[in-house]
C-alpha cells in the first residue's frame, strides 16, 4: 500500500466552538485514483512530542507528503508549526513532498520568500509558461489571493503565468515541489498532473 500523508486545512466554527481539520474529498479521490492511500495527519498532533510523530511517520513509511490548499499562511498557528515540521521531516528522511496552493506558499515562506496579494486569481484560469525541459500543464486553475514575490532560497521556478506570477517551484536538492494550482480540481482533464505526482512520489 502506497501511503501519502496529508496536512489538512483548519476550519473554525465559532457558533459550535469547533476547530476542524478539513480535506477536500476531491484531493483524496485524486490521490486514490493515482493508487495512493491518503492518511490525514491532524494539525493538533503537533502539540505532542515531535519524536512520537516522527516514529509514527517512519513506521508508516509514506511515499509522500501533501501540504494541501486552503487557509492563508498564518505564523504561530498549529498548522504553521505542523507544516514546518513536515517540511523538515521530508528533508531529513528524503520523503517527497508536494505543496498545493497554500502548501506552496508555505514552502516559500519557510525558505525566506515573501507573499504578495494578487488580483484575478480566484476562480480563474491561467496559461502557464514552462521554464524547464520537463512536462507541465499548459493551463492551470487558480483559487488564491497571494503569490510568492520572488523565488525562495534553494528553489527554482518551474512555471509562471502569462502575466509573470510564480506558479510552481522545485527544490534544488530535495524531492519537494510546489504548485499554486489545485490538481484535484482538474482530475478529469489534466493527465500531466497525474504524471508529475507519480514522478515525484515514486
Amino acid at each position: 500500500m502506497k501511503i501519502v500523508i496529508i496536512n489538512p486545512k483548519i476550519s473554525i466554527n465559532k457558533k459550535r466552538r469547533e476547530i476542524n481539520d478539513v480535506t477536500d474529498q476531491a484531493l483524496n479521490k485524486w490521490l486514490i485514483n493515482n493508487s495512493y492511500y491518503p492518511i490525514v495527519l491532524p494539525n493538533s498532533t503537533i502539540k505532542i512530542q515531535k519524536k512520537k510523530i516522527e516514529l509514527f511517520l517512519k513506521r508508516l513509511k509514506p511515499k509522500g507528503i501533501v501540504l494541501s490548499g486552503g487557509n492563508d499562511v498564518t505564523k504561530n498557528s498549529l498548522r504553521y508549526y505542523m507544516q514546518l515540521f513536515l517540511i523538515q521531516f521530508s528533508k531529513s528522511n528524503r520523503i517527497p513532498l508536494l505543496g498545493i496552493c497554500q502548501g506552496m506558499q508555505m514552502l516559500g515562506v519557510s525558505d525566506g520568500a515573501k507573499l504578495i496579494r494578487v488580483k484575478n486569481h480566484v476562480r480563474a484560469k491561467h496559461l502557464l509558461v514552462n521554464l524547464t525541459n520537463e512536462k507541465f500543464p499548459i493551463e492551470a486553475n487558480s483559487y488564491h489571493d497571494y503569490s510568492l514575490k520572488k523565488c525562495p532560497r534553494n528553489y527554482r521556478v518551474t512555471t509562471i503565468t502569462n502575466t509573470g506570477d510564480i506558479e510552481s517551484i522545485k527544490h534544488k536538492k530535495y524531492f519537494i515541489e510546489g504548485w499554486m494550482w489545485h490538481p484535484e480540481r482538474d482530475i478529469k482533464i489534466n493527465k500531466i498532473n497525474n504524471y508529475r505526482l507519480k514522478r515525484l512520489f515514486k
